[in-house]
């Protein structure tokens, strides 16, 4: 009895040392061959002979290479990590400029120095000549003598329309913008002032004359430029000596308040803005 149960005993050791080892050998098997990369394949699935009737399709194995799939590459990250791809500035190549012909410098010219106080830029800018420029229209034999010498950026007087024009202006704040006259809400504004503008015929008045007149207009199209139902004194920039040709200016402005309110997009971010309206006479 004893002999039989050492005998069991052996058997059982024997099993499960023969049952470790083929573990282990499968373990080491699986590491043999699952240590380099795959060969990855893909299944695809297509229409057999005969178009597919009959619920027949014929099915193939196919490597993934063979479809064109990348392998998976790093992106860059966003920010001011050094060397990103997204942190390269990039900017377009200027066109080399043609070069001048050779000329033979004169013994007696010069070379041309820029202006002392000037700033050398790149970008464009506006024509600011010296000119002779006056508040007033100088005409011939004119006994105005308060002539200066200047910058002038252009004609001071505005393209007229109906005798009115809308000329430059800065703004007053921080939240105030100038209505430019080629604005499409500068000549709303433009062509309403003129249809009211009806300066009577003053036959001593033979030259031409300008009232000029800065208006504030709030976003709603409120003139903010009246008090009392008058223009506020500070407002008028320029005055005809012609009284009645001052309250026809006045006039228009009285019955074409409120203007339109600005149209969408018109100076983002100002509360107001302003407008010198030129009126001349004869309209």
């Amino acid at each position: 009895m004893i002999i039989a149960k050492d005998r069991e005993k052996q058997r059982l050791r024997l099993a499960v040392i023969l049952s470790s080892a083929l573990h282990l050998l499968l373990l080491v098997t699986a590491i043999l061959l699952f240590r380099g990369p795959l060969n990855p394949h893909i299944v695809a699935a297509g229409e057999g002979q005969g178009g597919g009737q009959g619920n027949v399709i014929e099915v193939g194995v196919i490597a993934a290479s063979q479809l064109g799939f990348a392998a998976p590459r790093a992106v860059s990250l966003l920010g001011e990590e050094a060397g990103g791809v997204n942190n390269v500035l990039v900017e377009t190549r200027r066109p080399a400029p043609e070069a001048e012909a050779e000329v033979l410098p004169s013994a007696t010219s010069k070379p041309k120095k820029p202006a002392e106080r000037a700033t050398l830029t790149d970008r464009p800018t506006a024509n600011q000549t010296e000119q002779l420029y006056s508040q007033r229209p100088l005409r011939g034999r004119s006994a105005n003598t308060n002539v200066e010498v200047g910058r002038s950026f252009g004609s001071p007087v505005p393209a007229m329309s109906g005798g009115v024009g809308i000329g430059g202006s800065s703004g007053l704040g921080t939240g105030t913008g100038g209505v430019p006259g080629g604005s499409e809400y500068g000549r709303r504004i433009q062509m309403i002032l003129s249809r009211n503008y009806n300066p009577p015929a003053l036959p001593e008045a033979r030259d031409t004359h300008h009232v000029i007149i800065q208006l504030r207009i709030a976003r709603d199209g409120r003139i903010l430029s009246l008090v009392g139902g008058r223009v506020a004194p500070n407002y008028i920039k320029q005055a005809s000596r012609y009284d009645l040709i001052n309250r026809a200016a006045e006039r228009a402005i009285l019955a074409s308040n409120p203007l339109p309110p600005f149209p969408p997009g018109f100076l983002l971010g100002a509360s107001e803005a302003t407008a010198e309206v030129w009126f001349r006479y004869p309209k």
